[in-house]
């Protein structure tokens, strides 16, 4: 959490105390947009538009100790208005995919199968999940956001987000689960 003295200097304008904030916030904004947007291309002109935004708001949060989801919410926001004046995306197959972290209980059974190189897999598994469940799995372990923030993000209640990740997790587990079993027999 970044002191609130710097964010009350930003609101009043304080262009070094908002700078730090940038800096503070880059890799979870950045983390952020990427899982909502599913296109690294747009992540740098999303972002730059939402600190845009987020300077213009600053002076207008009322509750300092709610920056973070207050944040979070008007990168999310921007990313939805990109979706909503975006021709559809499409991803490069020439790249390479992203590694995503996993929750903890199911690490260590995915240990020997990451260290074999097995990143593609995880990917096609990621990929044969539903898009909700896969994007609050890919917000919580790529992003590094909590419940809350997931909630504030998908506009879902705290419940349904639980559920969804609940589900993605299980049911990623069964999909490696399986993709194990077959690299074994």
């Amino acid at each position: 959490m970044i002191d609130e003295t710097i964010i009350l200097r930003a609101q009043k304008g304080d262009s070094r105390a908002f700078q730090q904030i940038v800096e503070k916030y880059h890799g979870l904004t950045w983390r952020t947009a990427r899982v909502l947007l599913g296109n690294s291309t747009l992540v740098e002109d999303i972002l730059q538009e939402a600190w845009i935004d987020v300077w213009r708001g600053l002076p207008r949060l009322q509750n300092r100790q709610t920056f973070r989801s207050w944040l979070l919410t008007v990168v999310a926001n921007r990313c939805r208005m990109t979706f909503r004046r975006s021709v559809p995306m499409t991803v490069s197959m020439e790249t390479e995919p992203d590694v995503l972290l996993l929750p903890s209980e199911i690490e260590d059974a995915l240990e020997q199968i990451m260290r074999q190189e097995m990143s593609v897999d995880l990917q096609a598994a990621l990929g044969m999940l539903p898009a909700d469940q896969r994007r609050v799995l890919e917000l919580r372990y790529f992003a590094d956001l909590e419940l809350s923030e997931i909630a504030e993000v998908t506009s879902l209640p705290l419940g349904t987000v639980k559920s969804r990740l609940h589900r993605a997790t299980n049911a990623l587990r069964t999909l490696l689960q399986v993709k194990k079993e077959k690299l074994f027999l």
